[in-house]
């Protein structure tokens, strides 16, 4: 990898968990994530039109934008509810560091995909990494806390966000085989808008102006940040080879561990590092086994 896409991966690992930690910092999580996908409609629309003339969209490339909005609006319901209840500290590495670990999985029982020495090496860390995040000391009597913890809601929905955010990214790899990827990504963010707009108006329409009102540079930044973010994903993956890539940008889980613990105070910050750090080596080494 060269250093130039290094640094691109680095920086969209910075930018991914930034706007992770100000969706944590919002007031109402899932009218917040309404708020900024709206945005991103509206800020991408010209670039969408641009590439436009140029697209075809197959029947297999609209199921696949159909399932992968699906997937991405359970992926941003789980995510806001384990922030409403959980640590960006501790929400972060679960989601993010159980995504390959569901892919692996998956992978193994759907398609007979064999697991590597090195492979399985990866999801011990993984695990392992995820029962560190949960202690509160490494005193002996806390190591029976994580099994307790790990039932807890915003573990559980942590998890979720993971599982969703696996299966919609083997979605969005036939997906994007079938859609040019800019368009097929822009159109995919107006299902999960459309999904969540009745949930948001019903239930969460006297929150939607204090929210904007708040935390309008943040929605703003979000907006911005989410789609420009993967666009550097797949800038980065056309210079050097997809495994390092994928691997590089798990970075982002100790930069949300950085947020969680300096700038929003979590607890537990030695447990949360370790467990942060472990489950990043874990993904790593799944990333280069594949």
């Amino acid at each position: 990898m060269s250093g130039f896409a290094m640094g691109v991966v680095l920086f969209a690992a910075l930018f991914h968990a930034g706007w992770n930690y100000l969706t944590k910092k919002s007031l109402e999580k899932i009218v917040f994530v309404w708020w900024f996908l709206l945005v991103t409609l509206i800020l991408y629309l010209p670039m969408v039109v641009y590439f436009w003339p140029h697209t075809s969209i197959s029947a297999k490339g609209a199921s696949c934008i159909a399932g992968s909005a699906l997937l991405h609006a359970l992926y941003f319901w789980t995510l806001s509810k384990a922030y409403e209840g959980g640590d960006l500290s501790l929400v972060y590495p679960i989601a993010r560091g159980s995504m390959p670990l569901f892919v692996t999985v998956l992978a193994v029982l759907l398609i007979q995909e064999k697991l590597s020495v090195v492979g399985v090496s990866g999801i011990i860390l993984v695990v392992v990494g995820i029962y560190i995040i949960h202690l509160r000391s490494f005193a002996g009597r806390s190591f029976l806390e994580p099994f307790q913890a790990i039932h807890g809601g915003a573990s559980l929905w942590a998890l979720g966000t993971g599982a969703s955010n696996g299966i919609g990214s083997l979605v969005d790899k036939i997906g994007v085989g079938e859609v040019y990827p800019p368009v097929y990504i822009y159109l995919m963010f107006i299902g999960v808008w459309l999904l969540l707009l009745p949930y948001v108006l019903i239930k969460k329409r006297a929150e939607l102006k204090l929210e904007w009102q708040v935390n309008r540079n943040s929605i703003l930044a979000v907006g911005f940040l989410v789609t420009f973010t993967y666009t550097m994903i797949l800038f980065a993956m056309r210079m050097s080879p997809v495994s390092y890539v994928v691997a590089v940008r798990n970075v982002s889980i100790l930069f949300s561990a950085f947020f969680g613990i300096h700038w929003l105070k979590e607890k537990h910050p030695a447990q949360k590092i370790a467990g942060a750090i472990l489950i990043m080596a874990g993904v790593v080494i799944i990333g280069l086994s594949r």
